[in-house]
């Protein structure tokens, strides 16, 4: 007669081991993708924000076309107010910011009248 002994062999022991390492490398990895894009949501949340304030103080300003640029610590914008012949003004805002060591933008439009 053969006994057999409640319990689990090493080789199952082995495999749950790995099963749950495995499993938990990919929550690690997930997170990190979640993390980065979260950074990323952040940078350009920032971008918009500072391209929409532009675009409202040269929507209040004076009819006239004009060109500028500033840089901060948030990114590189530029912008133009171009006057055109049906007394519209056309300004544009582009701010250039980094995330995850990737350049990337974001640019506005819009037409006011004078």
């Amino acid at each position: 007669m053969q006994l057999r002994r409640a319990g689990f062999t090493l080789i199952e022991v082995l495999l749950a081991i790995v099963l749950i390492d495995v499993g938990l490398l990919a929550l690690v990895a997930g997170s990190a993708v979640l993390m980065r894009q979260a950074t990323e949501v952040q940078a350009r949340s920032n971008a918009l924000r500072m391209a929409n304030n532009r675009i409202q103080a040269l929507s209040a300003g004076p009819c006239a076309s004009s060109v500028g640029s500033s840089v901060t610590g948030d990114g590189r914008e530029r912008w133009t107010v171009a006057v055109q012949p049906n007394r519209v003004r056309e300004v544009r805002d582009s701010v250039a910011f980094k995330a995850a060591g990737v350049e990337r933008g974001v640019a506005l439009l819009t037409r006011v009248p004078c």
